[in-house]
């Protein structure tokens, strides 16, 4: 999340942060997740944020028949490999093989200098080809000297108009030879976008905050990928606190369905005519302080039955350094059925890691430990989750049906963790889970890709499960934290320095002389 904070401290200003080491910690600690692998990513455009890792999506992808490099899938026809597609902060898009992950390797970079680079891979079936979709938010410096910018100028685009602000489309067919195709400018900036399973629909999050008085969606139709075009805005109930633009969106599978969250609160809109969606049903929860990331799993219990359930991630404070774990945790909702107008809480969720962060990088009050991007493994009924400073994480979601129908017992627990004493940890995703074991794959904001592997069986189940809290705990804990006021910070999404204190300003606050931390 792209979040400058503009705080009212009881102390003083903040120092600055210091440019990152090259070198990463070799050795960290967990149980039933051990390291694999670290790739680090070449350093094109921001020498400043080496490795500065951010989202990242898998795909299995067809390869020249003649190449020597094995199939992955024989029974599909062609020759396969698996890769990753991982997002960094001015550095480009990374394509990464990991058909065989202890084998990892950069195979590629798409030299597009944008930042955050939030990441989205689909595949056009009418077009039989593969796509990424790779975001610039406004405040930050466009690269324009990336090959993608001039790819495009030669296009006709002009990327000046919005300072580079929007979301670049290259063509990923040949995961060797990444084609730039198409851009679509926003002058607010993507923050996050999202594209609809059709593959002909965009919808981008700008993520802004009290500066926006009339949040919205934007709808882009990409139906002719090279000639994006705004096909309209989806209006957003405004709600008073930090705003209520979207931070991200995430599809249901069947495409029906949209899960926004919207820094302040929760929505649900109705996509089956992705050009025109409607809203659903909308969730307050004074228990979440920025609605992050929001999406479903149907959860299967032999004996109890099965529920759909909202699972809605909170990054406290927008990823401020504030130097303990935990910080924001997960928060879980039931909308089965006519529940998805009105979703009632199940609870909440968080790591049992209590003490000071490892890293004290990002602020004078040190690390980030608060759950960041997390993907569902439906069949599987698991969550892979990133937290920062506090490493990765996999967690069992099965046992949400039985607290659900009034059952006593952990809704959520942990099979795994991992974390390095410089771990900074965006995102931990996997191409597919199998409660035999799997790897994962980490990217990071100071390591660049990380290789894990989950194996069953270990001492973490025993050793640290996480703590599962009743909705009325997971709303005191919140007035808890929330009263003792230490420090008291007012999130503002918002980019640049200049940006940042003109809203500071706005607020009644003031915004101390520091370099500011862009999520």
């Amino acid at each position: 999340m792209r979040t400058v904070l503009a705080a009212a401290m009881a102390s003083a200003g903040l120092a600055g942060l210091p440019a990152a080491a090259d070198a990463v910690e070799p050795k960290g600690r967990g149980g039933g997740i051990e390291h694999v692998r670290n790739v680090p990513y070449p350093d094109r455009h921001a020498p400043e944020e080496r490795n500065a890792g951010t989202d990242l999506e898998f795909a299995t992808l067809n390869i020249r028949s003649d190449s020597p490099l094995k199939d992955v899938d024989p029974a599909t026809p062609g020759k396969q490999r698996r890769y990753a597609f991982a997002g960094s902060y001015g550095d480009g898009l990374q394509i990464i093989d990991v058909s065989q992950p202890a084998k990892a390797t950069v195979v590629k970079t798409w030299d597009c200098g944008v930042s955050q680079g939030d990441v989205q891979v689909f595949r056009r079936a009418d077009l039989r080809k593969w796509f990424v979709t790779f975001t610039h938010d406004d405040g930050y410096d466009f690269h324009a000297d990336s090959q993608c910018a001039k790819d495009l100028a030669r296009l006709g685009f002009d990327t000046s108009k919005t300072e580079g602000a929007g979301t670049y489309i290259a063509d990923v067919t040949n995961p060797f030879s990444p084609k730039t195709v198409s851009f679509v400018p926003v002058p607010q900036g993507s923050h996050n976008q999202t594209v609809h399973p059709s593959g002909k629909y965009l919808y981008n999050s700008n993520s802004d905050l009290i500066t926006s008085p009339l949040p919205a969606i934007e709808v882009i139709d990409i139906t002719d990928v090279r000639r994006p075009r705004h096909a309209g805005e989806v209006a957003l109930k405004p709600f008073p606190g930090l705003g209520t633009e979207s931070h991200d969106v995430t599809f249901s599978q069947d495409g029906r369905r949209a899960y926004v969250a919207a820094l302040s609160h929760g929505e649900i809109l109705d996509t089956t005519d992705p050009a025109h969606p409607t809203s659903v049903g909308t969730v307050v929860d004074p228990a979440i302080n920025v609605w992050h990331e929001t999406d479903t799993i149907r959860i299967k219990d032999p004996v109890l039955g099965e529920r759909d359930f909202l699972i809605a991630e909170d990054e406290v404070a927008g990823a401020l350094g504030t130097g303990q774990c935990p910080n924001g945790g997960v928060h879980v909702y039931d909308i089965t059925g006519d529940l998805e107008r009105t979703p009632v809480k199940v609870g909440a969720w968080n790591i049992d890691d209590v003490g000071l962060t490892e890293d004290g990088t990002e602020l004078d009050g040190g690390g980030v430990c608060t759950a960041h991007v997390f993907q569902l493994h439906r069949k599987e009924q698991l969550m892979t989750i990133a937290y920062y400073n506090g490493g990765v994480r996999v967690v069992d979601l099965s046992g949400l049906v039985g607290v659900a129908l009034g059952e006593r017992g952990m809704g959520m627990r942990q099979l795994g963790w991992y974390r390095f004493k410089d771990s900074n940890t965006w995102a931990v995703k996997a191409p597919f889970a199998d409660r035999k074991g799997f790897y994962l794959y980490g990217n990071d904001h100071r390591r660049g890709f990380d290789v894990y592997r989950w194996s069953p069986g270990s001492d973490a189940a025993s050793t640290s499960t996480g703590t599962w809290y009743a909705p009325a705990q997971a709303e005191a804990l919140a007035r808890a934290n929330a009263a003792k006021g230490a420090p008291q910070l007012t999130a503002v999404c918002l980019l640049g320095r200049d940006g940042a204190r003109r809203a500071a300003a706005q607020a009644g606050l003031a915004l101390p002389e520091t370099r500011l931390v862009a999520r």
